[in-house]
């Protein structure tokens, strides 16, 4: 059969056509020079695991295939990944690998992204590059969602679909926003790895910290389980106060609106009075232990008296042991006689001036502690922060002398100065015994008087201030 010169020139088309088919499928598919080294550089890449890569899997920089996977090696450390690069694909040197996955059913592949201030330096023949951006194997996530389950279990398993599905019913547009933003918030992240992964390094001593107050954490967990075992059971109480807060929040907000000025300036005062209350805590601390017991003691004495001397309470009278304190009083030329009985004003501050360290009233107010500045004692707060200042003069207990002792000899002629008197005309204060069972006693004048508060009165109606009497006898 003779071929004509038509069909000869088919098959010699056809030829030419499959021959530059074949040499473009081996050149830009099985790439059969970059296997000869031909155009091509190799570097390796170090991995902690391969994250599903494969040999042949294809390299990217920016989005463009620029090699191959030739092989992938297990070694002591990991795995290592020997990849062939064209030689026209300048990869700056100081680019990250990552392994990357095209679906969820796995078509991994090698990204070289370069970082934001790339080298002038490229990869070149025998670049070794470390990495540990790899994507979590599908068989590791499917054991983890069997494990999940399991934990679940199969009865439950349509309650949770069934809450997934009204959780997440309607919220396509927010899931698609929280995604976007998980994958900026990614982004993000990996541009500031460093900083990341030096703050992992530097939280293991807080983790230690955390490590040695376990049994602490352990304890407060265990609290907050019975707090909010008791926010549950009281459940209807928290709803109620739910239910009614708004409307009391309300009335709170028309009753400040209605103070105005008014309450800022409470507050300012309340501001001042909680200042000084805070310094003198411990003071109205010890005022609070100590006066019920000396109420009780008060109280305990005089029920416990007698009915015709009164309160079982022993007095003792002491004279001039230590002497008396003169100093920082009114001066002697203004001394008052004893029987002066009338009202008269007295300067303020007047108090014992004698130095701390005397022996002359101790308990005396010059020796009162400073509870603002502790360690210091002085009678006021203003000479708690100026410091107490003792008078210079001489505490003289009696000017005149002892009553009784000898006076010192006087020249011939001296007259001693009679004492100005202070009589007051008006009727003095008399003092005698009553009957405490009627209320009775005898004046000076010889009459018979009654106070009305004999114990035979005690079933008859009382006024307020009368009710300390028979708290006190009751």
């Amino acid at each position: 059969m003779k071929m004509t010169r038509f069909v000869r020139m088919q098959l010699i088309v056809f030829s030419i056509v499959s021959i530059i088919s074949l040499v473009a499928v081996a050149v830009f598919y099985i790439r059969i020079p970059q296997m000869f080294g031909i155009g091509s550089f190799d570097v390796s890449v170090t991995m902690p695991t391969t994250g599903g890569l494969y040999q042949n899997a294809n390299v990217t920089f920016r989005g463009v295939n620029v090699g191959k996977v030739r092989s992938v090696k297990l070694t002591s450390g990991g795995v290592v990944a020997d990849l062939t690069i064209d030689s026209g694909a300048e990869i700056p040197a100081n680019s990250a690998a990552a392994v990357r996955s095209v679906s969820a059913i796995g078509e991994q592949f090698v990204e070289f992204m370069p970082p934001e201030g790339p080298s002038s330096a490229v990869l070149t023949g025998g670049s070794k590059i470390e990495t540990d951006d790899v994507p979590v194997e599908i068989s590791t996530m499917l054991d983890q969602a069997d494990a999940l389950l399991a934990e679940v279990g199969d009865t439950r398993i349509r309650d949770v679909m069934d809450e997934a599905f009204t959780a997440f019913n309607g919220t396509a547009d927010d899931l698609s926003r929280l995604m976007d933003s998980m994958v900026l918030f990614v982004g993000a992240f990996h541009k500031n790895i460093d900083v990341a992964v030096d703050l992992v390094k530097q939280a293991g001593p807080l983790l230690a910290t955390q490590n040695r107050t376990a049994s602490q954490i352990r304890g407060w967990t265990a609290d907050l389980t019975k707090v909010t075992d008791q926010l549950r059971a009281s459940n209807p109480d928290i709803t109620d106060i739910l239910e009614k807060g708004p409307g009391v929040a309300n009335q709170a907000q028309d009753l400040f609106d209605d103070m105005g000025p008014s309450f800022i300036d409470g507050m300012s005062n309340m501001r001042v009075s909680a200042q000084t209350l805070r310094i003198y805590l411990p003071n109205l601390q010890q005022t609070v232990v100590l006066y019920p017991r000396v109420l009780s003691a008060l109280i305990t004495a005089i029920n416990n008296g007698s009915s015709r001397h009164g309160p079982n309470v022993n007095f003792g009278l002491g004279f001039q042991d230590p002497p008396t304190c003169t100093v920082g009083f009114l001066p002697p030329s203004e001394w008052r006689f004893p029987s002066a009985t009338t009202a008269q004003d007295l300067p303020p501050g007047l108090l014992c001036r004698l130095p701390q360290d005397a022996q002359t009233s101790v308990r005396g107010a010059r020796n009162f502690p400073c509870v603002e500045f502790p360690g210091r004692r002085a009678p006021t707060p203003e000479e708690c922060r100026t410091g107490y200042v003792p008078s210079d003069r001489d505490n003289v207990a009696l000017p005149n002398g002892f009553p009784g002792t000898d006076l010192p000899k006087q020249p011939a002629g001296y007259v001693v100065p009679g004492t100005p008197t202070d009589h007051d005309p008006t009727p003095g204060t008399y003092g005698t015994t009553y009957d405490p069972e009627t209320g009775k006693f005898i004046g000076p004048d010889g009459k018979l008087y009654s106070t009305q508060y004999g114990t035979a009165n005690r079933n008859q109606k009382k006024k307020w201030y009368e009710l300390i009497t028979k708290t006190v006898e009751s």
